[in-house]
């Protein structure tokens, strides 16, 4: 049930955004081994100059300014060393993918715990 949200300023070159969440998406079931049918991946562009960072406006996503902003929300079930394996993942398979570098990714984790969490047509529920 990982779910994962992007959002980054647009790219001044073409970055293909499909590919890159698909791989990403590839990259957590492998690493996770979670079927992909359980993983959430969006990438969302900012609006042009909504973004500031140190008190800068930018209009395109700098290589080493303006973090990509990264959301990942999974089950409280997993250990720290987990939590911390799926962000460093994310962060190297994003910034392998993208002309960003990796010390400009900024990634949130947020657990969804058991019964707080409505997919696949009911609330889900799980043993720990």
């Amino acid at each position: 049930m990982p779910l994962v949200r992007i959002k980054s300023l647009p790219f001044e070159q073409d970055v293909r955004i499909p590919q890159v969440i698909s791989a990403l998406s590839q990259a957590i079931s492998d690493a996770a081994n979670i079927e992909q049918h359980h993983i959430m991946v969006t990438w969302e562009y900012l609006v042009h100059s909504h973004y500031a960072h140190h008190g800068n406006i930018a209009d395109i996503q700098p290589v080493d300014t303006h973090p990509l902003l990264i959301d990942l929300i999974a089950p409280n079930f997993n250990t720290e060393k987990q939590i911390a394996s799926m962000l460093e993942l994310i962060a190297h398979t994003v910034a392998e993918q993208v002309p960003i570098d990796k010390n400009n990714i900024f990634i949130n984790f947020t657990p969804a715990y058991s019964d707080g969490v409505y997919d696949e047509g009911h609330i889900v529920e799980w043993d720990m």
